[in-house]
């Protein structure tokens, strides 16, 4: 069975929830990170200028590059595309869950690499 990250996240002590509005930027391209968000239900989209590079709905994970790379800046936006719920885990919570729930890194590593392959597709000659 897949755990997902929305599987384990529900689990998790102090996750603050989150809601967006349609059209509400979560974060932009250049911010700080300091958390990554689980979609709980709604939708939303990475944008990085004019190109949308994904589309994330519920159970979906977005923001995980900066907390992994501590101290790098956003590399997208993501708006709210409809009502949105997400899950927030700051980097106290993410290092938790590592510990605590190796399949969540499993989780976040499974997500990284999809959108990689996506790229790597998307921008092969």
């Amino acid at each position: 069975m897949t755990v997902t990250a929305l599987d384990i996240v529900e689990f998790a002590a102090k996750a603050e929830t989150i809601t967006l509005r349609v059209g509400d930027v979560l974060f932009r391209e250049g911010d700080d990170g300091d958390a990554l968000y689980i979609v709980r239900r709604g939708t939303l989209q990475i944008v990085s200028g004019s190109t949308v590079y994904e589309t994330v709905t519920a159970g979906g994970i977005v923001g995980e590059m900066a907390i992994i790379e501590e101290g790098a800046p956003r590399s997208a936006t993501v708006i709210a595309t409809a009502f949105a719920e997400l899950i927030k885990i700051d980097t106290s919570n993410f290092l938790t869950l590592l510990a605590e729930t190796p399949e969540f890194a499993l989780t976040v590593m499974r997500e990284m690499s999809r959108r990689l392959r996506i790229m790597n597709r998307r921008y092969r000659a």
